[in-house]
């Protein structure tokens, strides 16, 4: 912990960097990946088999997916420690949203869990097929469905109010004109992929 405190800086330049390269890339890339079962089922199952038989996948997934999002959740985890809370002090919007980012990040931590039980490990233990019918059938639970209503909306919004961070951490916006207006930016950002992302969903609600 000493060392996390003696590089702390460059820690959470890391830890920004991650949220948007590559964790933020595979995100809008799997939305727009599910996007396709908008077409039908047929077109659907067509991208699922590509990506599933590309060559060294598993690798890919570890180096460029996994081991990122692990770092990034663990690091998230040591800033959640050392929160303190204090919208009751402070109610003005950054601070609204300072608090949004830790509450969305603990839901999508969650939902990301959960996906990836259901859709990646399970169904490579038991060796079933990931296809439009297999989401299909996991809609059909209104719980299910709500429950996943949530999580993008927690992804989507931790993922656009990060690229704000991002931009401030790494110098790119430091006067508060510069900062309002990637808020703007951000915040349509985050409503193209939140539409993008609830549109593909319940395309698989029959």
């Amino acid at each position: 912990m000493s060392l996390f405190k003696k590089h702390q800086f460059l820690v959470r330049k890391l830890h920004s960097f991650l949220g948007l390269f590559p964790i933020g890339v595979f995100l809008i890339e799997h939305l727009i990946t599910n996007s396709f079962a908008k077409q039908g089922a047929g077109i659907y199952n067509e991208k699922i088999e590509w990506i599933q038989g590309m060559p060294y996948l598993f690798a890919m997934e570890i180096g460029f997916i996994f081991v990122p999002l692990l770092l990034h959740v663990l690091l998230g985890f040591i800033y959640l420690w050392g929160w303190k809370d204090n919208l009751a002090q402070y109610r003005y919007p950054r601070n609204f949203l300072y608090t949004f980012q830790r509450i969305s990040g603990i839901a999508a931590f969650v939902f990301i869990g959960y996906h990836v039980w259901t859709f990646r490990i399970a169904t490579a233990l038991y060796d079933t097929l990931v296809n439009f019918d297999l989401v299909a059938q996991a809609m059909l639970s209104p719980w299910i469905l709500i429950f996943y209503v949530i999580g993008i909306a927690s992804i989507v919004f931790h993922f656009a109010n990060g690229i704000w961070n991002f931009l401030v951490h790494w110098g790119m916006t430091t006067g508060p004109r510069s900062q309002r207006i990637s808020g703007v930016v951000c915040a349509g950002v985050g409503l193209i992929l939140l539409y993008v992302g609830l549109d593909a969903l319940f395309a698989f609600v029959k």
